[in-house]
Order: C-alpha cells, then sequence, then structure tokens
C-alpha cells in the first residue's frame, strides 16, 4: 500500500481482458470516508491496435525497459558481490531474460493520470497516481520489441557498459542520446505527463479609423 496524501489504497480488483482495476478508498481528515472511482483508459486507434508502442508512450516504455535492465543487473550483482564485472555470458543472459522472455515487461500498462495517458508499472512515476491501469493485450509485446531495439541498436555489452557507470547513464544512453532518432532521444524533445496544448490562433484587431 502507498500513501497518497491521505488516500491510502485498501483494495485492489483484478478485471478481465487484462486490464487491471484500482478501487481505492480515502479517509479524510475528519475521519469520514468515501470512495473514489476510476474508469479503464479509453484508448485511440493507435494505442488499441498497433503493433508498435505509440509514440506519446515512448519515453515511459524506454524509462521502463532501462529500470529493468538496471534491476537485473543490481539483483545479480546482490546475489554476488565477489564479481565487480559480469561475465560475458552473464550479461547476455539477464538482457535476454528482461527483453525476450519479457515476464517484468509484462507488468506494464497504460493508464490515465489527470487526463493524460500514461504507461504505468515498476519505475514509473504513474505507478504511484490512483487510476485504472489496462495492461495485457498488446503492450506486453509492444514493450519487447522497444527492448530488443535496443539490444540491437547497441548490444549487451555496451548496455551494461553504460549500466556500470552508474546514475542515469544507460536512461540517458536509451532514451536521450542521439544515436538512433526515433528511438533514443525519446525522452529528449517530449516531457512525459505534459498534456498537448492546442495551438491557438491569435486574431488581429482591426484598427478603428
Amino acid at each position: 500500500m502507498c500513501p497518497l496524501g491521505k488516500v491510502y489504497v485498501l483494495f485492489i480488483l483484478l478485471i478481465e481482458l487484462g486490464c487491471f482495476a484500482f478501487g481505492e478508498v480515502t479517509q479524510n481528515e475528519d475521519g469520514t470516508e468515501g470512495v473514489i472511482s476510476f474508469q479503464t483508459p479509453t484508448l485511440n486507434d493507435e494505442e488499441a491496435h498497433s503493433k508498435h508502442m505509440p509514440s506519446h508512450l515512448k519515453c515511459d516504455a524506454c524509462t521502463a525497459i532501462a529500470f529493468q535492465l538496471a534491476k537485473a543487473f543490481d539483483d545479480f550483482h546482490k546475489k554476488r558481490p565477489s564479481l565487480k564485472v559480469l561475465p560475458e555470458s552473464e550479461i547476455y543472459r539477464l538482457v535476454d531474460e528482461v527483453c525476450e522472455e519479457g515476464k517484468e515487461l509484462e507488468k506494464y500498462g497504460v493508464k490515465e493520470v489527470k487526463k493524460v495517458k500514461r504507461l504505468s508499472g515498476p519505475g514509473l512515476e504513474a505507478e504511484e497516481s490512483p487510476g485504472i491501469m489496462q495492461g495485457g493485450g498488446k503492450w506486453p509485446e509492444r514493450m519487447k520489441g522497444m527492448c530488443s531495439l535496443y539490444v540491437e541498436e547497441f548490444d549487451e555489452n555496451r548496455i551494461y557498459k553504460e549500466y556500470m557507470k552508474k546514475g542515469d547513464n544507460l536512461q540517458g544512453l536509451l532514451c536521450r542520446s542521439t544515436a538512433h532518432p526515433g528511438l533514443t532521444d525519446v525522452c529528449t524533445h517530449f516531457h512525459p505527463g505534459a498534456p498537448i496544448k492546442a495551438t491557438k490562433t491569435k486574431k488581429k484587431k482591426k484598427e478603428e479609423l
């Protein structure tokens, strides 16, 4: 359970079709209780049917992939602290587990946060926001597809090398570099969570004669 101000998650409901519904009960400061209800995100054609990750969700997806790759390396180092550097065979195995087997990537789905669609799951800020996450379906394959593209672009050893620099170097390589425009720069020009603002046309005032 994670607190959100005075809001506490008291139960989680699993509904069909790969949608994970999060029900929340709130407790007000005066001790009274109320219920907040959420709706499943309404997907457009691209979000519902495309084989590829929608462009406005790629930054979240890249952030999640970097998180899962780093977590896989972290977990192995904790189990084998005597190994300062992983052998190449283990690097390949761990990256394959994340990108090809993709069990951890199946934990992600789309959620509407403050009227903006975001990916939600481990390592993403939307995970802490109340709402209904729609997972399953095409989302796991989209995540695995993006992960595999990063491996093709940089290879397993380069990914591990960036991870070893610590900090956010791995995320920087995958999400904010110019190596592969459209894939590795997805967090450079797009601020996740920022609503798309409609362009307003300014009308010129007519001068009165």
